[in-house]
């Protein structure tokens, strides 16, 4: 959300970000001030114990038990933190409020502060394409769990089918798995975090550099086995490729033993590091692709997980990159995948138009004024 925030401030508005302890770092170093909610409620711990769950099978028709884990998760950070966003909205008065679908207590602060709710989607709408829904995103608020549609009478906020007026939604259109209503394109501009950079990554390589990186969040959700580092090490290595990991700092013991000439870059925005590569080697992640996406790389994804498959599908889709399976990735495979990103002229062609679709999206400014325009 950083860039459209950046674009409201620029504008002369006032922005507040209500976040949860993990946030004092990441958003006061954006530039934005914030208020801690919930400060008793671990999600980490959540999607930990998402995680060591482990595959689980579903009766047939039946919400996945992984996707009902989330939606309590979810319910029950709703109910941790409705006071207190319910009471910084009475007593801050947005104009507006902008959250993540998942955040089933930004209906509160909209409905306490009288003011239209905007969702803002960071991939593909896939709670809307969910075959089992999701509260607020088309759901039927027949359908919604007793304890959320009980936390929302107290709060006097009727469930909605459709929690948004309408949806910010910087994932193109071309890539996307289902009709988001209201849709308002964004152009995705990358933010990834503030940091220092070292010289080297910034100096031309005499052999194609290629980016190694998971995320901020797979090492936390699905462990670091769900991306096979050491073999995608392995075979950029043998095609001597100047291979640069960028990692954080919290998964540097995680690391096997590298080859040689790897340089392991620690809290180092992609966007500092993207633009002078020649390919980007990633988990999935909609941030990932859609930093590589606007600086026209070519893109080797590596899913282990439903949503991150899906990701890798659509951008498959527009022959900007490959996709290969973590289950299925092999040496061989993973050698094949990678010669194909860094060799094939087809690749590179579709990297560059699929850049050209990104700029040519709405900016963050022209979005902060259509948004103005929902204004009483």
């Amino acid at each position: 959300m950083v860039p459209l925030i950046w674009a409201g401030r620029t504008e002369g508005h006032d922005v507040c970000v209500a976040a949860q302890p993990w946030g004092e770092s990441v958003v006061v170093n954006s530039g934005v001030p914030m208020v801690t909610i919930a400060r008793s409620f671990d999600m980490n711990a959540e999607l930990v114990r998402h995680r060591d769950r482990g595959p689980v099978e579903s009766e047939p028709g039946a919400p996945n038990p992984l996707f009902r884990t989330l939606v309590d998760a979810q319910v029950r950070f709703a109910v941790e933190s409705a006071a207190e966003v319910v009471a910084l909205a009475r007593d801050w008065r947005p104009d507006l409020v902008v959250a993540d679908p998942l955040v089933l207590a930004a209906p509160l602060a909209a409905a306490a502060a009288g003011a239209p709710l905007f969702h803002h989607l960071w991939g593909p709408d896939l709670l809307r394409a969910s075959p089992w829904g999701y509260p607020g995103c088309g759901m039927s608020p027949d359908a919604w769990p007793d304890r959320l549609s009980e936390l929302y009478a107290r709060h006097g906020c009727s469930p909605r089918a459709e929690n948004a007026v309408a949806t910010v939604d910087p994932w193109l259109s071309r890539m996307g798995i289902v009709e988001t209503p209201s849709r308002i394109p964004l152009r995705f501009v990358p933010y990834n975090g503030t940091g220092v950079l070292p010289p080297s990554v910034l100096a031309p390589s005499r052999r194609r550099r290629v980016l190694v990186t998971w995320g901020s969040m797979l090492t936390t959700r699905d462990g670091i086995g769900a991306f096979p580092v050491a073999d995608v090490v392995k075979t950029l290595h043998a095609q001597d490729a100047e291979v640069v990991l960028a990692l954080r700092s919290a998964d540097r013991e995680l690391l096997p033993d590298l080859p040689p000439g790897v340089t392991v870059v620690e809290n180092v925005p992609l966007n500092a590091i993207v633009p002078r590569c020649d390919a980007v080697v990633h988990h999935g992640g909609a941030g990932s692709i859609m930093t590589a996406a606007y600086y026209g790389v070519p893109q080797l994804g590596i899913p282990a997980s439903l949503d991150v498959r899906t990701c890798c599908r659509r951008l498959a889709e527009t022959g900007a990159a490959v996709a290969v399976d973590n289950e299925r990735a092999t040496v061989d495979t993973l050698a094949s995948a990678i010669s194909t990103v860094l060799t094939d002229d087809r690749v590179a062609r579709a990297a560059v138009a699929l850049r050209g679709e990104v700029l040519a999206q709405p900016s963050p400014a022209e979005v902060v004024g259509r948004m103005a325009a929902y204004l009483p």
